[in-house]
């Protein structure tokens, strides 16, 4: 074998190594940061993480018992930093980023149906309906999104949650849904900080709920 080919090749794979070892290291802190901010904030009585493609990331449930509150669930799914091939291909593709899925569950009834989406997510988040819903588009953080909402007019409530938010601009979609009584978020954390992020929603949330329900 050529000898020139042969010192590339090992210096790759030493490379490759070095890269898996390092960034699954990284990505382990990540994730270690967004458990332990989320579970900071929601306080769960209980909680169980299920791994995801090894340094990729983990699904979660969390039991709750306080306030309105009775169970979330989600989703964190991390950049491929451990890959040396791979994430320079994810990032030029626009998926080597990290995300964080929510979804909060509540016992009281909620007003309707509402979104806020960042303007670029509209078509990817599939909302049913969409076309019969009321629809306003508003600015935060630099960046665009949309309001949409039916029944109860929740275009001030929906505003005033972007725009609590510490960094807008990291939100893809926030939405609460009245037929199952949960909210959903979906967030592009940095650093995997999450906990500014809830600690800013929660207040926000009740809002949403039907003033008009009987305690």
């Amino acid at each position: 074998m050529n000898p020139y080919l042969l010192s590339a090749l090992v210096v790759l794979a030493l490379a490759a190594t070095g890269q898996y070892f390092l960034g699954t290291k990284r990505n382990r802190a990540i994730a270690a940061t967004i458990s332990k901010g989320a579970e900071e904030v929601l306080k769960p009585k209980m909680t169980n993480y299920v791994n995801i493609g090894g340094a990729i990331g983990h699904n979660f449930t969390y039991s709750l018992a306080w306030g309105h509150w009775t169970n979330a669930k989600g989703t964190m799914t991390l950049s491929p930093r451990h890959s040396l091939l791979y994430l320079p291909v994810s990032r030029i593709l626009g998926l080597g980023v990290d995300r964080f899925y929510l979804s909060l569950f509540t016992k009281k009834k909620l007003r309707g149906e509402g979104h806020v989406v960042l303007d670029k997510e509209l078509r990817r988040a599939r909302i049913s309906g969409i076309e019969d819903m009321e629809r306003r588009e508003v600015e935060a953080g630099g960046r665009r999104f949309v309001l949409l909402w039916r029944g109860d007019d929740l275009s001030e409530a929906l505003e005033a949650t972007l725009t609590a938010l510490p960094e807008p601009a990291r939100l893809r979609h926030f939405c609460c849904y009245g037929e199952n009584k949960t909210f959903f978020l979906k967030t592009h954390p940095v650093k995997g900080e999450v906990a500014a992020d809830l600690r800013a929603l929660l207040p926000r949330l009740e809002s949403f709920f039907d003033r008009k329900e009987k305690a």
